[in-house]
């Protein structure tokens, strides 16, 4: 067995443009700080398991059989293993094994001499959107427990917020953060535009429905107040979803925005909607690390109460009081500056790369205590 680690992700760490790939490219870069990196992505199909032709950078890129209704979700795909281990994957010469996300290493036998790490983020996914409430509880509920019968399986664990890690006190486990991939050496300036903005993968389930319930719920009553609002939704959608969202006056959907930082610039906030899905929103930290105050909700405040308590956010309990905090913050620069300056000092402590790091260093280190030696697997 050598010192080099092994990635496990659905994600490339070599294209970091939704948040997703920008957390994996973190991890990525962390881990190469400790040893030589080996990355292998593991991908859901409803096709057959099979390899894919790797990308530059990618040892290997397998796509493993996904079953209808999550059937087998976390069972080990052998035909995969036989597959990477054809291909000169050899998981017995790694004496780290880090995955991103639960389900890549549930996939595979990992030997039981490698130190294993998972990182949960989206841990606790919450269902909800158009689902009715106690359908969406019996789905996230299902999930979790589902989820929680793999933990065993694994070493240690990553989580994105202390909401999640405090569910785990059994755990080895180190808290380790969304932060924002790449802000602006000083947040921008308060600007007197009328815009409000969204960044996200618009695709995305959560996002898509905190969306339409924004703009059929908050949107009306923020134009009535003032005509001149605009709203920007900048992310991957499909063209059709786009073209729906659009017919709303004063929303503009471009999909991928290639500034990002321009977006931010002529915004006046931010808002997320957001009321299900898992893991913490890092367009949150994102927007305070701009310089723009956000409007979010509870389910994703809560996510970063302990570190930033509520500086730079306006949480809203329902859409009318979403509303109303859209439109104050509208017409009061002064207050978002205030509101981004307490956030942006406390972003500056506990939302960093050296943190970021730091905690991966804790847990993934050659040198940590490997698992009990052998060639069995688990």
């Amino acid at each position: 067995m050598s010192d080099s680690i092994l990635l496990l992700s659905p994600a490339s760490p070599f294209a970091p443009r939704s948040g997703a790939q920008q957390r994996t490219a973190l991890l990525h870069a962390a881990l190469e700080r400790l040893g030589d990196v080996d990355v292998v992505l593991l991908e859901p199909t409803p096709g057959p398991t099979r390899l894919s032709p790797p990308a530059p950078g990618i040892l290997a890129h397998g796509l493993w059989h996904q079953s209808p209704l999550g059937i087998g979700k976390f069972a080990p795909d052998d035909r995969l293993q036989r597959m990477l281990e054809a291909g000169d994957v050899d998981l017995r010469r790694y004496r780290v094994i880090v995955s991103r996300y639960l389900n890549p290493a549930s996939k595979l036998r990992l030997p039981r001499g490698a130190r294993t790490v998972v990182d949960l983020d989206d841990w606790r996914y919450h269902y909800g959107g158009h689902a009715p409430a106690p359908l969406a509880r019996l789905k996230s509920g299902y999930a979790a427990w589902l989820a929680r019968r793999q933990l065993r399986r694994f070493d240690a664990f990553f989580f994105v917020s202390r909401r999640d890690q405090a569910r785990h006190p059994d755990l080895s486990s180190a808290l380790l953060p969304n932060i924002p991939f790449d802000p602006p050496g000083q947040p921008f300036p308060q600007s007197d535009s009328t815009t409000l903005l969204f960044v996200g993968s618009l695709w995305y389930g959560p996002n898509r429905e905190g969306i339409d319930r924004f703009l059929a719920h908050c949107w009306p009553v923020i134009r009535a107040a003032r005509p001149a609002a605009r709203l920007l939704l900048a992310g991957a959608a499909p063209p059709a979803l786009r073209a729906e969202w659009e017919r709303y006056p004063g929303v503009t959907a471009p999909g991928f925005v290639d500034d990002l930082g321009e977006a931010y610039r002529n915004a006046a906030l931010t808002i997320a909607p957001i009321h299900s899905g898992g893991g913490t929103n890092i367009k949150i930290l994102e927007s305070i690390a701009y310089g723009r105050a956000c409007v979010t909700t509870p389910h994703c405040a809560e996510a970063f109460q302990a570190d930033l308590a509520g500086a730079g956010l306006g949480v809203a309990r329902d859409e009318s009081e979403f509303a109303g905090l859209c439109l104050a913050w509208l017409g009061a620069p002064g207050e978002r500056q205030r509101q981004v300056e307490r956030g942006r000092a406390l972003l500056d402590r506990h939302y960093t790369r050296r943190v970021f790091d730091e905690r991966v260093a804790q847990l993934c280190a050659t040198d940590a205590p490997a698992a009990a030696q052998g060639n069995e697997t688990r």
